[in-house]
C-alpha cells in the first residue's frame, strides 16, 4: 500500500499574534506552552511574532491542545476564501 501525504498551505494573517494573545489572556508562560507543544521557546516566539514563514498543521494542532483553543474553523474559513 502506497501512502501519499497531502499538505495544505493556507495564509492566516495574524495567527501568531492571536496565539500570543490567547496565551497571555490565559496567563500561560511561553516556556509552559512550548513544552506542552513539544517545541522550543524560540520557535514559539518566532510563531508569535510571525517570523516563522510556515506552520505545519501538526504544530498548530499541538498549540491548539496546549492553549485549549481549536483553530480548525479559522483554517477551514481561510481554505474556503482561497478557493473562491
Amino acid at each position: 500500500m502506497n501512502l501519499m501525504q497531502v499538505t495544505l498551505s493556507v495564509d492566516l494573517p495574524g495567527l501568531g499574534t492571536r496565539i500570543r494573545e490567547i496565551r497571555e489572556s490565559k496567563g500561560l508562560s511561553p516556556t509552559w506552552v512550548a513544552a506542552q507543544a513539544g517545541m522550543s521557546v524560540g520557535n514559539l516566539y518566532r510563531i508569535e511574532t510571525e517570523d516563522a514563514k510556515s506552520l505545519p498543521r501538526e504544530t498548530l494542532r499541538k498549540l491548539s491542545d496546549a492553549l485549549g483553543v481549536n483553530f480548525d474553523a479559522e483554517v477551514k474559513a481561510a481554505l474556503v476564501q482561497e478557493m473562491e
